[in-house]
């Protein structure tokens, strides 16, 4: 096994999913989502992405010498990630070819991914020229002018954008609102009329219109539409819990809203976000409306668009919405959330870390971008300061286990697992009741006592997450494979991989974890046959490669052994390994070494 398929996502809070559940919106919007942004983001390979992991930093400065040099430092920055210096790269490209379709369509969509959004509409008009279709310029010139308040040109820019996929809701939504500036809630609900006809839109279509029925006062109404859309998924979204509840606050139902508050806190628990709306209620003060303004309302229609498209490795497509949000509505603190939550998926922890910060120390979301902003620090390597800045957030809460965690977690990841422990046992101790969810913080405390070389209490743990979660196949993977190294337990612990293997056909490290047991056994055959399925799953990885050489040679397939050693080598093992692999190369297994050939650790 290895330490590549372990829990290392550093867990802060609850998932961004649980805030993006806008009664179902999310889902039924992703996939058209995706095939707009398809046309008008950047289209960058993955052998772009590969070339700018390659490329010497000296190479595309002198690429960005010239008109063409500042296309492809361009296409390397957006290869890194890097979309403030890929923006500024196609802006200086557009200098040299002004009237390229495609350059201005890149150049407005980097801008906009990057906030720059005054720079991408001043870029707009130009693009709507040279591509009449363009949606995402369309989009910026509508936006222009309901924040400089001409509804009516605004009005006449949204006919143009064509009513396809994410579209078919962002347009009516928008216009809905712009009829609301005009005073005209007919006009607006109205505008909302086609969404309606959809079932599959109905949470969107529901949410929607009761903001717009909120904040035209029709109460009545309001409650009708936010009732529905809450129906739409089980224990509400935030967003729906939040405007409903007020509502029902400002109509003097305090139960009632009581009611759909803790429902949510129910399915997310420990959760911060509502924590002022609780003390709000609990002080009997009334709020005002959900949104006090059309632009806000805007703002709401382009966030459900951002948070549609799923937060995952390589995908900025939901920057674009998300900005364009935040410029509409400044103060729109759920949006930095998703922005930040972008960056982290893109792998740009310094940009992450920005946004983060730039979140209201009032805001109901201030706590989880405290905790996201120094778990993006550890990820840059500013683990002291990260563990700084946990122990202090840790303490100022002394009630709330997730500060403690997100230490702990932290310092799992920097292999300082007696501190780890500590953390750890420090949130355990801030859980009033033990609950099924709470298996995840059993099974890495296990791990960091496990790593300190303190069996008992590792085992005690891996084997209280096992009775809080009996079919979790990393717990089951991991405490197998300790037994089998330990020479203990070994039928429950064969029974304990394989189930893991079932749960998991697919994960590489699971099977390897099968094949390297069944080689501590003797099995070599059976070791042959799993970590051979292992390599073809994951074929990059060296410990796989290095266990399947040792499998290799206890077979007398000897050549082939040093083919997988060799292989090994070239995937950069850990120096320990490293060394162990090139004494293999040089005299084979000995014969004493039979039962730790490879000496690794067990996957997380």
């Amino acid at each position: 096994m290895n330490q590549a398929q372990s829990p290392n996502a550093i867990r802060v809070g609850q998932s961004w999913s649980q805030l993006t559940r806008l009664t179902g919106r999310a889902a039924i919007c992703a996939a058209a989502l995706i095939a707009i942004i398809g046309a008008c983001a950047p289209s960058d390979t993955a052998d772009d992405k590969q070339a700018a992991a390659d490329k010497p930093v000296e190479v595309a400065a002198y690429e960005a010498q010239s008109g063409f040099g500042n296309y492809l430092a361009g296409r390397f920055a957006y290869a890194s990630q890097d979309l403030g210096s890929a923006a500024e790269y196609m802006l200086r490209a557009l200098d040299d070819d002004p009237g390229d379709r495609t350059l201005l369509q890149r150049t407005v969509t980097l801008l906009v991914a990057a906030g720059r959004i005054q720079d991408a509409v001043g870029l707009a008009p130009r693009l709507i020229e040279a591509d009449p279709s363009s949606r995402i310029a369309r989009l910026l010139v509508a936006l222009d002018d309901v924040r400089n308040d001409r509804w009516g040109s605004a009005s006449e820019h949204l006919k143009s954008i064509p009513r396809d996929g994410v579209y078919v809701l962002l347009v009516p939504a928008i216009e809905a609102w712009v009829g609301l500036a005009e005073a005209d809630e007919k006009k607006a609900l109205e505008a909302l009329e086609p969404i309606s006809k959809r079932q599959a839109y109905s949470g969107y279509y529901n949410f929607q219109a009761g903001l717009i029925a909120d904040a035209s006062g029709d109460i009545k109404t309001a409650e009708s539409h936010f009732k529905k859309a809450l129906e739409t998924t089980p224990g509400g979204s935030l967003r729906t819990v939040e405007a409903y509840g007020a509502l029902l606050e400002r109509a003097g139902r305090l139960d009632d809203a009581k009611k759909i508050y803790d429902a949510y806190l129910a399915e997310n628990v420990e959760s911060v976000w509502l924590e002022t709306v609780m003390a709000r209620l609990a002080r009997n003060e009334k709020p005002g409306p959900a949104l006090t303004n059309p632009l806000h309302g805007i703002a709401e229609a382009l966030f459900d668009a951002a948070s549609a498209v799923p937060q995952e490795s390589g995908n900025d497509a939901g920057l674009l919405y998300a900005r364009l949000a935040l410029d509409i509505r400044p103060n729109f603190d759920v949006a930095r959330m998703l922005i930040g939550e972008t960056f982290e998926a893109l792998k740009r922890p310094d940009d992450a870390v920005a946004i983060y910060r730039s979140v209201d120390a009032k805001s109901a979301f201030s706590w989880t971008a405290r905790l996201r902003a120094a778990a993006n620090l550890a990820e840059m390597k500013r683990v002291d300061e990260a563990v700084a800045e946990l122990r202090v957030a840790a303490q100022e809460r002394p009630a709330r286990p997730d500060g403690a965690i997100t230490l702990g977690d932290v310092l799992r990841q920097a292999e300082r697992y007696g501190e780890a422990a500590e953390a750890y046992d420090l949130a355990f101790s801030r859980i009033a009741k033990i609950e099924p969810r709470h298996w995840s913080l059993y099974y890495v405390r296990g791990i960091t006592f496990e790593r300190i070389k303190n069996w008992s209490r590792a085992e005690a743990d891996f084997l209280k997450a096992l009775e809080l979660e009996p079919e979790q196949p990393l717990v089951l993977n991991y405490l197998g494979y300790s037994w089998v190294e330990q020479g203990t337990k070994l039928e429950d612990a064969l029974d304990m991989i394989e189930r893991a293997v079932e749960l998991r056909p697919n994960d590489p490290y699971i099977i390897d974890s099968l094949g390297w047991a069944l080689y501590q056994i003797r099995d070599y055959d059976g070791a042959v046959r799993n970590l051979e399925k292992s390599v073809e799953l994951l074929s990059s990885d060296p410990v796989i490669n290095d266990h399947l050489g040792d499998a290799y040679w206890r077979t007398g397939r000897k050549a082939e052994a040093r083919f997988q050693w060799e292989r090994a080598l070239s995937f950069k093992p850990e120096d320990e390994a490293a060394a162990k692999i090139r004494l293999k190369l040089t005299r084979g297994l000995a014969a004493e070494a039979e039962t730790g050939a490879a000496g690794q650790t067990k996957t997380e």
